[in-house]
C-alpha cells in the first residue's frame, strides 16, 4: 500500500451500522406498540490515532438513544445495541480524543458525521453508513453596521 493510501485509510473511520429484525417480531402486527425497539450493530474499521471515544446518537420521533464506546487506536470493533426507537431514525456519531468517562457536553469532538436518516423496522434488515471528518473551528466575529441600509430599494 502507498504511503497516500495509508494515510487516507487511517484518517477516516467508516462506520456500518447493520439493523437486524428482533426474532418473532413484526412492527406492523396488531400487538406492536409504538414504543416498540429495534437492534443495531456497529462495526468500525481502524480506529484513528486521535480516537479514544466514540458517540453514537439514534434520534427518533418519541426518543433519542446515545450510546458511548471506548475504542483503541487501531482495532476493529463490532458492537450490538439495541433498545432503538422504531421508524424513522437519524444516526449521527462524534469521537472523542478523551476515553468516554473524561466527555462533558462542553467536550469538542474530534470527528463528527453528518447525519443519516433511516427507517428501522423489526422486519426489515438495513443500513446505515456513517462517515466521520475532522472537526475543524474557527472563531466568528459578527459586527453591524447601524449607518448602513444594505436593504433599501435604492440600493443605499
Amino acid at each position: 500500500m502507498n504511503p497516500f493510501s495509508r494515510v487516507v485509510l487511517s484518517s477516516v473511520v467508516w462506520l456500518a451500522l447493520s439493523l437486524f429484525p428482533l426474532a418473532g417480531c413484526d412492527d406492523n402486527s396488531p400487538g406492536a406498540k409504538p414504543g416498540s425497539v429495534g437492534q443495531v450493530t456497529l462495526s468500525i474499521e481502524d480506529v484513528p490515532a486521535d480516537v479514544a471515544c466514540l458517540r453514537i446518537s439514534a434520534t427518533g420521533t418519541s426518543r433519542q438513544v446515545v450510546r458511548d464506546l471506548d475504542v483503541t487506536v487501531g482495532q476493529s470493533v463490532s458492537e450490538s445495541f439495541s433498545g432503538l426507537p422504531i421508524g424513522t431514525v437519524v444516526f449521527q456519531a462524534a469521537a472523542y480524543s478523551q476515553i468516554c468517562d473524561k466527555v462533558t457536553s462542553s467536550t469538542v469532538p474530534s470527528w463528527i458525521s453528518d447525519e443519516t436518516s433511516v427507517t428501522v423496522s423489526l422486519t426489515h434488515s438495513t443500513s446505515v453508513s456513517l462517515t466521520l471528518y475532522r472537526n475543524g473551528r474557527a472563531k466568528v466575529t459578527v459586527g453591524f453596521d447601524p449607518e448602513t441600509d444594505a436593504g433599501s430599494a435604492d440600493g443605499g
